[in-house]
Order: C-alpha cells, then structure tokens, then sequence
C-alpha cells in the first residue's frame, strides 16, 4: 500500500534518501580526493622502480664481456653513479657481419651511452645482451644506474635528478675519456629514452641518439594504464618527461625501436614522436614484429642490429 505523498513518513523517507545519496557522493568524493592526493605525494616512490641487488655482470655467462667499473661524480656533491666501461673489440674478429650488410669494424672508436628504464638496473640480462650486440657492431659501451639505482649513490629519483645523472655521464665521456661529441650514440631504453632524448636536445652534436620502447608523455603513457586512466594524471602527475615537446627542436639523428607486442608503452607513441622530429633532421622509426616492451631484441635477431648498423653508417 503507498503511501500519500502529503504524509510525513514520506517526507522522512525522502529526505533520508537524500541524505544517503549525498552521503555517498561525499565518501565516493573523498576517497577519490585521498587516492589523487597519495600518488601525487608518492608518485617518485611509486614510479621509480630501483632495485639494489645486480642480477648479473659482464663478465657472466652467456656474455663474457670485459669490463670496468667507474665512478662518476655528479656535479659538485659528493655522489657518484657507479657504471660499467665495456670496452670495443680490438680486432674485426669479435665483431659480425650482418646479412645483405656491409659491415667492418668502425674506423673511429665509438661508444654509445646507455640508460635503462625505470624499473631494475644496469645488470638486468635484457641489457646485457644488447650490450654484447651492441659491442659486435664494434661499439664501446657505458652503462649507467642512476643515483638510487643499484650500486650509484642511495638517494629518491626524480626526473630533475636523472637529467643530471645523464650529463654527468656525457661529462665523463666527454672531459675524462676525452671523446668527441660525435663519437658518441646516446641510447634509452622505455624511461631511459626519455633521458636519452633530453640529453641529445642539450647535446646535438652528439653521432646519434635510439630510443627504443619509449613514450611520449610520462601523463600520456599513465593514461594507458588501467588504474590511472581513471585519475587526473595530468594535474597529478608532476614528472613529465615530455619527449613529445623536446623532439621538435632535436637536430641529433634519431633512431626510433618499438614492438608491436609492446603492453607497457604502446607503439603509437614512438609513431607520434617519429612524425614530431623536425624533417630536415635524419631520422628512422623500426617496429619490431612481435616483440614486447623488454624483450625487443634477442640474440641472433639481426632486425635490430640491422637498424642500428644503418645509424652507424649514416656516422661514418
């Protein structure tokens, strides 16, 4: 039996269920505010991924590369980024040819620059490898953690932060080894080509710079994510890392790397960052078929090597 819509119950009953839905709203409204509010406040803590512990080195099985470990300063303060030297191979026998590649070893030393993404560090075996690729075109390479990442200074990254850790590596190449700025190919790896992508802005007299598996924004690539699509990633998030603005002033050879495969960064980014770079500056873009955001390049996968052989020939 309904009730009149004159009796008070009803008026009682009205006004309860108002009050339930506003009551609701406001919690919805409050919990949502405290989940903006804790990735804002710990977004650096929860978007760097650093591990301290090596899961390999050089020198391991299946690798076998020779090394050394560095220690270079940043700046004035008393920290260090600790990296690995693995030097270029002294004669044409360590080096491989490519198929339907020319290929000698390079007729000036060369050395690429190496940053790794967010999560791990500079031991992880997916950079070893490339690496050891990396060393059969005949390049030297330097591997760099970041402050905060593996043996490197203990201290909370930011993206400020691992813009300085890039220039002090570009110092140490450039003032300690004393190698030219065309000698050197800055690489970056998903959060790494970010970097890469900001020192070559800041270098372009650098040989060439590959950025493989990255994104365009860090807020674009947040978006991506099932959590964050939900949030206000752009009012949140306050590292940036906007590779997309920076590529329009680079005047640095620029290799572009992206599996299809990819589910962390998908590959229309390195698409958009591709078609941004300026047309009067010599670039490439590669998709990988079928490979993912870590494992775009196995051993004996010449695709990849290929790619890069044709940024070296471009330098010579």
């Amino acid at each position: 039996m309904l009730l009149p819509s004159n009796n008070p119950w009803t008026s009682r009953l009205r006004q309860l269920g108002i009050r339930l839905a506003q009551g609701l709203v406001a919690c919805t409204l409050l919990v949502y505010s405290g989940i903006c509010i804790f990735f804002f406040v710990r977004q650096e803590a929860l978007l760097y991924d650093s591990k301290l512990t090596l899961e390999t080195v050089p020198s391991d099985q299946p690798f076998q590369l020779p090394f050394q470990t560095v220690k270079i300063p940043v700046g004035s303060s008393s920290e260090h980024l600790n990296s690995w030297w693995v030097p270029a191979p002294q004669s044409s026998e360590d080096t491989i040819a490519l198929p339907e590649e020319p290929h000698d070893i390079l007729t000036e030393p060369k050395v690429i620059l190496y940053f790794n993404g967010r999560a791990g560090n500079k031991g992880s075996r997916s950079h070893l490898e490339r690496v050891k690729g990396f060393r059969q075109l005949g390049f030297s390479v330097l591997l760099v953690d970041y402050r905060g990442y593996g043996n490197s200074s203990p201290r909370q990254p930011s993206e400020a932060s691992l813009y300085e850790d890039s220039q002090a590596a570009w110092r140490y190449l450039t003032q300690t080894r004393r190698m030219a700025a065309h000698q050197i190919v800055i690489y970056g790896e998903s959060l790494g080509g970010a970097v890469a992508l900001d020192l070559a802005v800041k270098q372009p007299n650098a040989a060439g710079v590959i950025v493989q598996s990255s994104f365009t924004t860090l807020p674009a690539a947040a978006r991506e994510m099932d959590w964050f699509r939900y949030l206000p990633v752009d009012w949140i998030l306050t590292q940036r890392f906007n590779s997309l603005a920076k590529v329009r002033s680079l005047k640095t050879p620029v290799l572009f790397l992206h599996g299809t495969a990819d589910q962390i960064v998908p590959v229309w980014m390195s698409h958009r960052l591709y078609q941004a770079v300026p047309s009067e500056t010599p670039k490439e873009l590669v998709i990988v078929p079928d490979a993912s955001h870590f494992r775009i390049y196995r051993p004996g996968q010449h695709s990849y090597l290929k790619a890069i052989q044709r940024l070296v020939t471009k330098m010579q």
